[in-house]
């Protein structure tokens, strides 16, 4: 049963419907090639969600911002498309004063179609075509070629006027505005998919394995959403040639010199400096190849046959017998309408005619180095063909994105698809394989993890960092156990990551306080045990009694600090923290100055009782929160250790040296 639709309402009803369903195809075919493209650039700043790596989470994430993306880069374009196509083409705006033939045949065409007057305009080209575009019926262009208004006669020049307008009647001029839209972005993007095989993708998957499947996806997808645009343009196309041929005609009452003008234009359409998107609105164009936009003109005067009947062939004014007889064309569309079908030509075929790309998106350089990289892969791999399981793991997709590295996540917040890639030992699955870039990857990184490296995963980004270990810290004293820090190649601290300081972060100074109870300093005149000066430098007895003096002058309140403050204990919480740190400051410049031996005639100037109460005061004070409420975490650790031993609450330095 022929389920073809009869009529020109007929086909009108059931082209609204499909051209719907077609455009949706437009749609998935953006976004399908879109998605490829956006795999390189997603799989380094955001793997968890990148193509390939997590189709969920990239449809999550990124397809409604490619919707997005696209309905404000298409409505920008449809803004602009009447002023798009008047660059591309060179057409210019006329009046009746420059063609007046031209307007006396279109403006009872457009009474009859009951249309606001549109804009009219000339490509002075040889070239025999026309078209109408725009997005709407107040602003829609009407567009001849010189070589359409010379060439044609009256009849033929109307009928080609009737079927432009009926473009504007029915909307079309908007929808292949579109189509033409999203074709022009589909061919840019698949013109610019990074997953087409390239020489430089074949030293890749050499390398890599996972790129050889990768790529042939890629290609596959992006190759098969460009065809689904082509089809779709031209199934739409297609359709609205048919609806605007015989509405011209139901218009003109002339399908003779319909067929008659069709035949004219079928062989002498291009216009010159017109972009491949735009044949898709003009009367003719490609029908078949990459670019092909309409049904061939043997299908198109089938389609009025079956409409009107003998009419085309025998109308006033149809083409003579022997140019039917005489031309394939037309010869074909009768015998087509005599069996009242259309002439077959199937859309694939015709899409396909010259393509340099075949069903994988693989052009015939495209197919020798897929050839190629296959042979090298089972010539390096051949040793391990009797382990399916670990030649499957070596065109495992992740390595990919742990080699590129995830910086972007990282420095938005703290994600855990971040924390996943940054952490050590991500490579450790991938650990033995032999001969290829993963493998190599691991197993180094498994070296660097061993070595005490932080940041031992080597990929894009760890190559582009400092490298930091992570050792033991012994602090100043050489004594404190089971504390590690991070450190740079030049020693510099590493507090946080990507920060870098050579001031010891406070939570070392507190844990060697805690743990060894000294307190570290920064040497004066460096770390000498015997001092910068003996003790006799001036005479011992001198210095020795200045020492003692000096441990003395500490017990000895300032002047109001034994008022009592407000809460009863401001002005001896000050006098404590003095005391503590002005005992510090004694023994580290005793210290740097006399070394030991100064130091030990210190250690028993302060170990007397009055200092022992001093220490035993403090150690009260601390377990008041009025006394602790204002102070830094490092000066509590010291007042800590202070009243825990005050006798071994001497510089770390010099119970390093023996003290």
């Amino acid at each position: 049963m022929n389920s073809q639709p009869t009529g020109l309402y007929g086909w009108i009803r059931s082209n609204d419907g499909r051209s719907l369903g077609l455009f949706a195809g437009f749609l998935l075919a953006v976004q399908a090639i879109t998605a490829m493209v956006l795999f390189l650039p997603l799989t380094i700043i955001d793997p968890a969600h990148a193509p390939f790596m997590d189709w969920g989470g990239y449809c999550i994430r990124y397809v409604p911002l490619v919707v997005t993306a696209s309905v404000i880069w298409f409505g920008w374009q449809m803004f602009w498309h009447i002023e798009t196509v008047k660059r591309a083409v060179g057409f210019r705006f006329i009046d009746d004063s420059e063609e007046p033939r031209l307007c006396r045949l279109i403006e009872p065409l457009i009474t009859m179609m009951g249309l606001p007057i549109p804009f009219v305009g000339v490509i002075d080209d040889p070239a025999r075509n026309a078209f109408a575009c725009g997005i709407g019926r107040k602003k829609a262009v009407i567009v001849v070629t010189r070589g359409l208004i010379d060439d044609l006669d009256d009849e033929e020049l109307a009928c080609v006027l009737g079927h432009e307008l009926s473009h504007i009647k029915h909307g079309d001029i908007r929808l292949m505005a579109a189509a033409n839209i999203f074709m022009n972005a589909l061919t840019r993007l698949h013109k610019n998919n990074p997953l087409k095989f390239t020489p430089v993708h074949v030293v890749l998957a050499i390398a890599i394995p996972a790129v050889l499947p990768l790529t042939l996806a890629g290609g596959f997808i992006g190759h098969l959403a460009l065809r689904a645009g082509q089809v779709s343009r031209l199934i739409i196309a297609s359709a609205r040639e048919y609806i605007a041929d015989a509405e011209a005609v139901q218009l003109t009452k002339n399908p003779a010199a319909m067929a008659s003008a069709l035949v004219k234009v079928e062989h002498r359409y291009q216009v010159a400096g017109a972009r491949r998107e735009d044949d898709a609105m003009m009367i003719a164009g490609d029908t078949e190849g990459e670019n092909a936009t309409h049904p061939t003109v043997a299908q198109r005067i089938a389609a009025l046959a079956r409409t009107t009947g003998s009419m085309v062939f025998n109308a006033p004014g149809a083409l003579p017998e022997a140019v039917w007889d005489n031309s394939k064309t037309l010869s074909e569309a009768r015998a087509a309408a005599l069996l009242r079908q259309l002439p077959k030509a199937d859309v694939l075929p015709r899409l396909r005619v010259g393509s340099g790309e075949n069903l994988l998106g693989l052009t015939r350089s495209g197919m020798a180095m897929a050839a190629v990289t296959v042979l090298a892969l089972i010539f390096i791999h051949w040793s391990e063909a009797s382990n399916p399981r670990t030649l499957a793991a070596k065109f495992d997709v992740r390595p990919i994105a742990l080699m590129l590295g995830s910086p972007l996540p990282c420095e938005i917040a703290s994600q855990q698809d971040c924390k996943a890639m940054r952490k050590n030992g991500a490579y450790r699955e991938f650990e033995g394989q032999q001969n290829t870039l993963a493998g190599w990857l691991a197993d180094s990184s498994r070296a660097r993890r061993e070595a005490g490296v932080v940041n031992a995963d080597l990929s894009l980004d760890s190559f582009g960092t400092q490298t930091i270990k992570r050792q033991p810290y012994k602090g100043q004293s050489g004594k404190l156990t089971g504390v590690t820090h991070e450190v740079d190649g030049n020693g510099m601290y590493s507090p946080s990551p990507g920060t870098f300081t050579n001031v010891k972060p406070q939570p070392l100074a507190i844990a060697e306080i805690d743990q060894v109870g000294c307190f570290p300093g920064t040497p004066i005149y460096g770390d000498i045990p015997e001092g910068k000066y003996p003790l006799d430098y001036v005479s011992n007895g001198t210095t020795v009694a200045l020492l003692a003096k000096m441990a003395d002058t500490h017990l000895i309140p300032r002047k109001g600090d034994d008022e009592p403050g407000g809460d009863g204990h401001s002005a001896e919480d000050e006098w404590l923290v003095n005391y503590a740190d002005q005992r510090e400051g004694a023994f580290a410049h005793t210290y740097f100055l006399h070394g030991l031996p100064g130091l030990s005639i210190l250690q028993e100037a302060y170990g007397t009782e009055p200092h022992h109460k001093m220490a035993a005061r403090i150690g009260e004070r601390l377990t008041d929160p009025a006394f602790t409420r204002d102070k830094s975490p490092v000066t509590l650790a010291g007042l800590r250790a202070l009243a825990r031993d005050p006798d071994r609450y001497l510089p770390c330095l010099a119970v390093k040296n023996g003290a």
